[in-house]
């Protein structure tokens, strides 16, 4: 009778573990299905796709018989639709330029800024918190050291001071930005990285005579990876915010270029006089812009990295 049941138990045994086979768990499904039960997050993460696109199509989204940069004075600061006006739906600037248009060029020198500061960003900010992460000891205390210094610095005040040093101009303001996050981003994955360079598996692969590069590459940037990316993309709408911020001061980028800062600041003047509309519909998009960004960004973080250090 002892026997039946040890044969029993053992197909039990066999199916629980055949069953463990058949459904292995996935992080990355997982995650995205806990992403999707975020309604926010799933809107946000629409409107995001839209504002990607429109900076990718701008020339072809934008009036082809309209000129982002070149005025048209005998039509300054002329309304949009809403006084019967169909030529520029959203009216025009103290220039006579199509705000439609300027918004949606203004898009894509958004975009163009995201993706030049976070690629600067995470090049740097992630190289310097794996060495100081994995290394410890000295390594680890002068880069913390540095970064103790930069986050001491209010983000706008140091952007502002980098870009006073370099000059004003696009570029310098993208690398100001840079600059301002690669601390963040350093600390962070510092963070990640001193969990996961004591565990048994990193002490096994030390042990087997494994080089520090390769492990580093192999086993704890693949385990941290996930982590920095969710980070990197909670930063992408501060990084929106902190250009045009620049560009409103007037010493980001060019005056006459359609980034939604600076036409913010065009339009102050006649907020009161008039001309709301000049200030209205950048001031909608960098603050929608933002928010989706922040929203898709917490998405991310509450899916797939709910207990990360920030």
């Amino acid at each position: 009778m002892e026997e039946p049941k040890q044969v029993q138990k053992q197909g039990q045994t066999q199916n629980q573990d055949q069953t463990a086979v058949d459904k292995p768990s996935s992080i990355l499904g997982d995650g995205i299905r806990q992403f999707a039960k975020n309604k926010l997050a799933v809107i946000s993460f629409g409107v995001v796709i839209l504002f990607i696109l429109m900076g990718i199509f701008a020339p072809h989204i934008a009036p082809s018989n309209e000129d982002p940069i070149e005025p048209v004075l005998q039509r300054r600061l002329q309304p949009g639709i809403w006084e019967g006006n169909s030529e520029t739906p959203l009216g025009t600037d103290s220039l006579g330029r199509d705000i439609l248009t300027r918004l949606i060029y203004g898009a894509q020198i958004s975009l163009r800024v995201g993706y030049v500061v976070i690629g600067i960003t995470a090049v740097f900010g992630i190289t310097i918190g794996l060495i100081a992460g994995y290394f410890g000891g000295k390594i680890d205390m002068i880069f913390m050291r540095f970064i103790d210094i930069m986050l001491s610095f209010p983000p706008l005040l140091l952007a502002l001071v980098v870009v006073a040093i370099l000059g004003a101009g696009l570029e310098n303001a993208m690398l100001a930005i840079a600059l301002v996050y690669i601390p963040q981003v350093a600390r962070v994955v510092r963070s990640s990285v001193l969990k996961v360079r004591e565990m048994p598996y990193i002490e096994a692969c030390r042990a087997m005579g494994g080089s520090n590069f390769w492990i580093i590459i192999s086993h704890v940037l693949p385990n941290i990876l996930a982590s920095a990316v969710v980070y990197l993309t909670l930063l992408l709408g501060d990084a929106i915010l902190y250009t045009a911020a620049l560009g409103f001061l007037g010493i980001g980028i060019d005056p006459a270029t359609p980034e939604w800062g600076a036409m913010l600041s065009d339009g102050r003047d006649y907020l009161l006089v008039g001309g709301w509309w000049v200030t209205l519909f950048p001031g909608v998009m960098i603050a929608l812009t933002v928010l989706s960004f922040n929203l898709f960004g917490d998405g991310l973080r509450e899916a797939f990295d709910p207990k990360m250090d920030l």
